[in-house]
């Protein structure tokens, strides 16, 4: 009974309660494990790539449009300061020419004017074309009736001096090179009457020309006229 009463005496000491902690927030799980020793944080963390611009393809396309109008206008000007420099449109007509002769192969054992041939020189026979048809164009636009056709006079005796070749139908760059030249001097004749001297050049010229004669007709005709105006002229002087 002794030992009750003893068992019953006994106190069982309470811890007291601890305060609260305020301001204190309640880590995860995740955390609290992290923060041992040893242990470290596996999550990864997905790497954002950064965005191209949506103006990125509008500032491409806008610098190569200004490019290419920046391009445009050097050759306009370029263009005009050849308008009043005919001697570098007829070394340009010349280089032209020596071009087209260069890429015929010679030293082949057939001949030089056959298809094959055609075909190396047929890109420099496109711009010596070209080279009547822009040159013609610059002189009409500015207006320099003389020069336009010394022009055509020279341009006409070079076309001449182009290859002939075996097929016919390889000479139709050069016939459109008389048929340009022709149609350039037409227009020229309504607007400027020029000396008897150049009428009998460009006549004697188109006369030898290998182009279509409803294209060069026209011209041939109107030369005449300017010549039988002139011979008038002359006789009404004596």
């Amino acid at each position: 009974m002794a030992d009750e009463a003893d068992q019953r005496s006994v106190l069982v000491e309470i811890p007291e309660p601890q305060a609260k902690i305020t301001g204190c927030l309640r880590r995860s799980y995740m955390e609290i494990l992290c923060s041992r020793p040893g242990v470290k944080h596996t999550r990864s963390r997905r790497r954002r790539t950064p965005e191209r611009p949506l103006t990125c393809q509008t500032s491409v396309s806008k610098h190569l449009h200004d490019s290419l109008l920046l391009a445009e206008q050097s050759v306009e000007m370029m263009s005009g300061s050849l308008t009043s420099d005919l001697p570098l449109l007829l070394q340009d007509l010349q280089q032209k020419k020596s071009s087209v002769y260069r890429a015929i192969p010679y030293s082949r054992l057939g001949s030089n004017r056959d298809a094959h041939c055609y075909r190396k020189a047929q890109p420099h026979l496109r711009a010596f074309k070209r080279s009547c048809e822009d040159g013609g164009r610059l002189l009409w636009r500015r207006g320099e009736w003389e020069k336009l056709l010394e022009f055509v006079q020279a341009a006409c005796r070079l076309s001449g001096e182009l290859p002939e070749w075996e097929t016919s139908g390889h000479n139709m760059l050069r016939e459109r090179c008389y048929n340009t030249l022709a149609a350039f001097c037409t227009a020229t004749l309504q607007k400027h009457r020029p000396t008897a001297h150049r009428a009998r050049g460009l006549l004697r010229r188109f006369r030898a020309a290998p182009g279509s004669r409803c294209t060069i007709g026209p011209c041939l005709e109107e030369l005449e006229k300017i010549l039988q105006e002139h011979q008038s002229q002359e006789s009404q002087i004596m």
